[in-house]
């Protein structure tokens, strides 16, 4: 009887980590917009916001 028990939750444990997969792949995603611009940082890499050049 010990065998069909560790196969019952070894069955159970796979349909848990497979409905866990399935609802993170299905979660909510931003709608992509490519004409979009997002502005990251307004400093450049040694940290000053004013002009280059």
């Amino acid at each position: 009887m010990k065998p069909l028990v560790s196969r019952v939750l070894a069955l159970m444990m796979l349909a848990i980590l497979a409905w866990l997969l399935l609802v993170a792949a299905g979660g909510t995603r931003a709608p992509l917009e490519p004409n979009k611009l997002i502005i990251l940082s307004t400093t450049d890499v040694k940290g000053k916001t004013s002009p280059c050049g």
